[in-house]
């Protein structure tokens, strides 16, 4: 979005970079976490199974009303997508 101030909207964008967006029951996702697609996302654009890292998290405001737009960037896909779309998956070491 064109001329986006973050001082206007005083860190929030910024905190839920940190802090993480929920994604499926309500889980919070960060930059680095592996998702897993609960659904075809976009008519198969990302395939119901596919595991991916969040490799960034885009916050905008909505232009008419309060609140902000937050979606998920993946590693191997193009575009932006819903993190409820997707599940956090614990991986062990």
């Amino acid at each position: 979005m064109e001329n986006f101030d973050e001082k206007h909207f005083a860190g929030v964008p910024e905190r839920f970079r940190k802090e993480g967006v929920r994604a499926h029951e309500s889980e919070l996702v960060r930059v680095g976490d592996t998702v897993e697609a609960i659904r075809n996302v976009r008519n198969g654009e990302v395939p119901l199974g596919t595991r991916a890292k969040v490799t960034e998290i885009v916050i905008e405001p909505h232009d008419a009303k309060r609140g902000f737009a937050k979606r998920i960037k993946i590693k191997g896909y193009e575009g932006e997508y819903n993190p409820q779309r997707f599940k956090k998956i614990i991986e062990e070491e």
